[in-house]
């Protein structure tokens, strides 16, 4: 496919400027092989909350913190908005992280009982 495919091109320059890599977990395409489908370009500020398809407001995500995260939007705090800027995004981001470590951990009972269940533990 041409890089143009990779919706515009915006996609492919937001996993390559990430490494490929979830920047809310960690997770590293090279660990998977070539399971490349296992991440998406995340709108960092939701779109249903206003937030651009642009290079500052996309973000590499693996499947599951994308999920996890959800419509979550960083830019709300207690105080009012903390609005995306080049200076703010990291600030977002590592809001973001502590609300998908949330999420996980709220699922992370169910997902072992269902292994239990599953005779897989």
């Amino acid at each position: 496919m041409a890089k143009k495919d990779w919706r515009g091109g915006i996609d492919w320059e937001v996993f390559v400027r990430d490494g490929y890599r979830c920047v809310y977990c960690g997770l590293d395409l090279i660990a998977h092989g070539d399971r490349w489908d296992l991440f998406a370009a995340d709108h960092l500020v939701p779109k249903s909350k206003r937030g651009a398809d642009s290079l500052l407001n996309l973000v590499t995500a693996c499947l599951g913190c994308n999920r996890l995260k959800s419509g979550f939007d960083p830019e709300k705090t207690k105080d009012g908005i903390d609005a995306l800027t080049e200076e703010s995004k990291s600030r977002l981001i590592e809001r973001a992280k502590v609300h998908i470590e949330s999420e996980r951990r709220k699922w992370a009972a169910d997902a072992q009982s269902m292994l239990k269940e599953a005779k897989r533990l």
